[in-house]
C-alpha cells in the first residue's frame, strides 16, 4: 500500500469516527433539550397550581370577610328592629286610653320602668356587638397577603366607623328621651288619683292647670328629643339599605 493510498484511509477512518461522535453528541444534545424543556412544562404545571391555589385561597378569604361583614350588619339591624319593636311597647303604655285608672296608671309605671331598663340593655349588647366583630375581624385580617391587608382593613374601618358613629349618636338620644318618657310616666303615678283622661281627644287632665302646664311641658320636651332623633334614625335605616 502507498503512502497515499494510506493517508486517505486514515482520512476516511477519522471522517468515520468524527461522524459517529458527532452523531452521539447530537443525540446528547436533543435528549438534554428534551429533559429541559420537561422540566420547564413542570415548573409551568407547579407554577400554575401554586398561583390557582393561592387564587383559591384569597377567593375564600374575601368570601370570609364578605360573610362576616354581612352577617354582623344583618344582625345588628335584626337587633334594632327588636329593640324598635321593645320601644314601641312603651309607647303603648304611655297612651292615654292604657291611662284610664289609677291602677292601670300605677302598673304601667312599674312596666314602664321595666321596658326602659331592658331597653338599656338591649343598648348595650348591640353596641358591645361591634366591638364582638371587631375582634373576629382582627384575626381574620391576619391571614391575608399584606398587600390585600390594608384595603380590606380600610373597607371595614370605613363601614364600622359610619355604623359606631350612627348607632352611639341613636341611643345616647334615645337614652334621654327614655328618661324623659320615664318621667311623664312617675309624674302620672305620683297624680294618679286626680288625673282624668279626655280618650276622644287622646287627652291626659291634670288637676290644676299648673299640673297641665307641667305635663304639657314633660310631653312637649320628649316630642322635640324624637324630632331631634328621627333624622339619627332615618340615616340609619338608609345606610342600611345601601
Amino acid at each position: 500500500m502507498t503512502i497515499k493510498a494510506w493517508n486517505a484511509l486514515l482520512v476516511l477512518a477519522l471522517l468515520i469516527v468524527l461522524s459517529g461522535g458527532g452523531y452521539i453528541l447530537y443525540q446528547n444534545h436533543m435528549k438534554t433539550q428534551a429533559e429541559m424543556a420537561e422540566q420547564q412544562a413542570e415548573e409551568a404545571r407547579l407554577e400554575k397550581e401554586a398561583a390557582e391555589k393561592k387564587a383559591a385561597e384569597d377567593a375564600k378569604l374575601k368570601q370570609e370577610f364578605e360573610d362576616l361583614l354581612n352577617g354582623f350588619l344583618d344582625s345588628v339591624y335584626t337587633q334594632m328592629r327588636e329593640y324598635k319593636s321593645a320601644r314601641a311597647v312603651l309607647g303603648e303604655l304611655m297612651k292615654p286610653e292604657n291611662l284610664s285608672s289609677p291602677e292601670y296608671i300605677a302598673e304601667n309605671a312599674v312596666l314602664a320602668e321595666s321596658t326602659v331598663m331592658s331597653l338599656q340593655l338591649q343598648a348595650d349588647d348591640v353596641m358591645r356587638s361591634f366591638e364582638r366583630a371587631n375582634e373576629q375581624f382582627k384575626e381574620l385580617v391576619q391571614r391575608f397577603d399584606e398587600e390585600e391587608r390594608e384595603p380590606v382593613q380600610e373597607e371595614w374601618d370605613e363601614i364600622m366607623d359610619t355604623r359606631v358613629e350612627q348607632f352611639t349618636a341613636f341611643f345616647t338620644m334615645d337614652q334621654d328621651v327614655l328618661m324623659a318618657q320615664l318621667e311623664l310616666m312617675e309624674f302620672y303615678d305620683a297624680h294618679k288619683d286626680t288625673i282624668t283622661v279626655d280618650e276622644e281627644n287622646g287627652h291626659m287632665i291634670m288637676e290644676t292647670p299648673e299640673l297641665q302646664e307641667e305635663e304639657a311641658l314633660l310631653r312637649g320636651e320628649i316630642m322635640e328629643m324624637k324630632a331631634m332623633q328621627k333624622d339619627v334614625l332615618q340615616k340609619a335605616d338608609e345606610t342600611q339599605d345601601d
